[in-house]
């Protein structure tokens, strides 16, 4: 009798995944054709060695005098000629003003001050690369923050302190039009950023990306962003966790988000789309357009890119990896999964979605949360089947019909923990092979498979939130 109800307990968690594997299926079968990378690099800098070309030929056909015109007006948030980075490849016409937006609560110094190093170090003019820092006003860790950077500068970054003026943000809206309890403004990061975009003077074709304390990205990564906005309208790069030797959840997580963002993410680019929170570069005027920041989302965005799907802009995904830092502490950890798990709940039934844009947002939220959830019975039962099978007794107890289903899901499993290591070895930085090998050992197939099971924690928590009606909340994760 027990043998029969754990075989049974195998066969509807092997159905389980057989449904939700088929609807990831369209997530899995092709390769981002609006992926950002080296080749859209080149398509920049062919075209600009055309146009080039091309006012040369005018120039000598018009016997080597300006025409009557004169030449072109140059935009004032253009790169002069005499400004350009030497590593910058982008030709210098196509560098931009880029203004990085960085939300910080009860930050550390050496955090914040690893980050401003990182966007300093970028193949990038950094004349022409401004940050600013927002923080509530009741931060005492400001001061701290302050002398810090005052101490500490050894570049020419431009880097600016600003706080948040919730009267002045409560005045830009309606009366409670974005609070949780319909009266004031919330204290959210969207908050933080609607008012230091408000307030600074943006241009319209200023770059905006918005970074967190802990964001590191690779070098070229502000470049090829702005070769991106060429071809689309908003550009986001991956995601993956730097400190994988700090502890056992960040070491799975650097593989498993890594994974779900080159495959699962990349793969959404027809929409709607889910922004990462940071590391994501749209032209100032996009944001003007959308309104900003929808300040009581749990997840500013999430609403952001489904804001951004819904007027018709374009989303290209940058073929690099952010690397931020995932929290060591497992309560921690929960806590910061809830509230992103969450943030999908409040867009499943957009009523302006055709069936397949439907379809493709349920298959990269609520699928994905399905086989975490199906894995808290599925895992044990299959550990359990496959050592009965093993040792004869359960091969003429499982259903002969379940074995292709069975074998469709162990296909998908191999697919995807193949893709998951290749995304991870592209997006963590490896001090050497024998890193990289110790590395993957450690995050293998089944410790990933307990990783995307310990999820169903903040599932099950996000969604008895949503049953009760329980208001999100915005509270410091502490990542190490």
């Amino acid at each position: 009798m027990l043998l029969e109800a754990v075989v049974v307990a195998f066969a509807l968690t092997q159905m389980g995944y057989f449904v939700a594997n088929c609807g990831l299926l369209t997530l899995f079968v092709r390769r981002p054709a609006d992926e950002v990378d080296e080749s859209t690099l080149a398509r920049i800098v062919a075209a600009a060695e055309t146009e080039r070309e091309g006012r040369l030929r005018r120039v000598e056909a018009d016997g080597g005098q300006t025409t009557a015109a004169g030449p072109a007006v140059t935009d004032a948030h253009r790169v002069d000629p005499q400004s350009t980075n030497a590593e910058c490849r982008l030709p210098q016409s196509s560098v931009r003003r880029i203004r990085v937006l960085v939300p910080i609560y009860r930050e550390r110094w050496a955090t914040l001050s690893e980050t401003l190093e990182n966007i300093a170090a970028q193949r990038y003019p950094t004349e022409y690369v401004s940050v600013v820092v927002i923080y509530e006003p009741t931060d005492r860790t400001v001061a701290e923050l302050r002398d810090g950077f005052a101490a500490g500068r050894t570049d020419a970054l431009s880097v600016e302190f600003v706080a948040v003026d919730h009267d002045a943000l409560a005045a830009d809206r309606s009366p409670g039009e974005w609070s949780f309890d319909g009266v004031g403004v919330p204290r959210t990061k969207a908050a933080a950023l609607t008012y230091a975009f408000t307030t600074g003077s943006f241009a319209g074709d200023d770059v905006v990306t918005v970074f967190d304390s802990d964001t590191q990205v690779p070098r070229d990564t502000f470049e090829l962003a702005v070769a991106g906005l060429a071809e689309y309208d908003i550009v986001q790069a991956k995601q993956t966790v730097r400190n994988v030797d700090e502890g056992l959840l960040p070491l799975l997580e650097s593989m498993g988000i890594a994974a779900w963002s080159d495959i699962v993410y990349a793969n959404s680019t027809d929409g709607p789309y889910q922004l990462l929170g940071k590391a994501y570069f749209a032209e100032a005027r996009v944001l003007y357009d959308l309104d900003r920041w929808q300040l009581d989302a749990a997840t500013e965005d999430m609403a952001l890119g489904v804001a951004a799907h819904r007027q018709g802009y374009t989303l290209g995904v940058i073929d690099r990896y952010v690397q931020d830092l995932c929290p060591t502490a497992f309560d921690a950890w929960v806590r910061q999964k809830r509230r992103w798990v969450r943030g999908p709940y409040r867009h499943l039934f957009t009523p302006d979605w055709s069936g397949f844009e439907r379809g493709r947002f349920w298959a990269g939220t609520v699928l994905t949360q399905l086989l975490s959830v199906t894995n808290v019975v599925g895992v044990p039962i299959g550990v359990v089947i496959l050592a009965l099978t093993v040792l004869g007794t359960a091969g003429t107890v499982v259903p002969v019909f379940l074995l292709p289903v069975v074998l469709f899901n162990a296909a998908v499993w191999a697919y995807y923990s193949w893709r998951s290591y290749r995304a991870a070895w592209d997006g963590v930085v490896f001090e050497s092979r024998r890193e990289r090998v110790g590395y993957s050992l450690r995050s293998n197939p089944f410790a990933q498979a307990v990783y995307a099971t310990l999820w169903a924690i903040p599932i099950a928590l996000a969604v008895a939130d949503v049953v009760r009606g329980v208001a999100p909340t915005f509270t410091v994760t502490p990542k190490r």
